[in-house]
């Protein structure tokens, strides 16, 4: 077994990464994914089921935060869970199906587009306002929430990034605050059944025989990442709502570059 010290810095990495995604109400798989892989040379479909665990942990103490602070719509959040928990279901069980190098490229796609439209729609608006994509409504978006849960099951990401401007145009939302501690509720259910559903015996057997590694890493995140989940929804309240969009989305498009190249030049 790994020396208790050798992964010691992935607490910090922890904090940062859950503050993170609990600020911007966005998945902290998108960076889990490539420290696992390329960082800790993880293969890459215990790397994902890594990292929807990491969020696990991480969201979990969010939540926490974010119902002290009252900033969950509880009746979206249902609403939404019915259509995402079982597409999330339906993409975890296809994961055994899909070659390694598909996965890959399907997360560095989804992640680039998405840090891409951060940027380009955040960072050239003319004020501070809340973009919020038209005009408010009542309706609950059934098919982003069904992709949304499907791509959580599939490639460990997804939820956040397409329900979050979704709910956060409900009428019955009154803050960025709300929508974001909504949108970690709906993303931890989400991710507790895609995680659950991906333990296949085979996967199990896989996962048995790295269990010392997963151990000495985890040992180190999940503290991380709880000590930044309680940080998160603090300043989810006092963010910029345009500025912390604009530097998700930076991460993300270098994120996507990262994966890029451990696909094709394998790194």
């Amino acid at each position: 077994m790994p020396d208790i010290l050798t992964f010691i810095y992935l607490l910090p990495v922890g904090i940062l990464v859950s503050i993170l995604g609990n600020s911007a109400g966005i998945s902290g798989s998108n960076f889990w994914i490539p420290i696992y892989i390329i960082w800790l040379g993880i293969d890459p479909k215990t790397s994902f089921w890594l990292a929807l665990l990491t969020m696990f942990f991480g969201f979990g103490s969010g939540i926490l935060r974010h119902i002290q602070q009252k900033t969950v719509n509880w009746p979206i959040v249902r609403q939404y869970l019915k259509f995402a928990v079982p597409s999330a279901i339906l993409g975890a069980l296809l994961v055994p199906f899909a070659p390694v190098n598909l996965l890959l490229i399907l997360f560095a796609v989804f992640v680039f587009i998405y840090g891409a439209f951060l940027i380009h729609r955040y960072g050239y608006s003319p004020c501070d306002k809340i973009p919020d994509g038209g005009e408010k409504t009542d309706r609950i978006y059934r098919a982003p929430a069904a992709l949304g849960g499907f791509l959580q099951g599939l490639i460990a990401t997804g939820t956040g990034k397409i329900i979050m401007p979704c709910i956060l145009r409900n009428s019955k939302i009154h803050s960025p605050a709300e929508a974001i501690g909504s949108t970690v509720i709906v993303i931890f259910i989400v991710n507790l059944f895609a995680t659950l559903f991906r333990l296949t015996p085979d996967f199990i057997s896989v996962l048995a025989g790295q269990k010392n590694m997963i151990l000495s890493v985890m040992i180190w995140v999940i503290p991380g990442v709880f000590i930044g989940g309680q940080i998160g929804p603090a300043i989810a309240k006092k963010m910029s709502y345009r500025g912390i969009r604009v530097y998700v989305g930076a991460l993300l498009v270098i994120v996507s570059l990262l994966i890029y190249l451990r696909v094709f030049f394998v790194i």
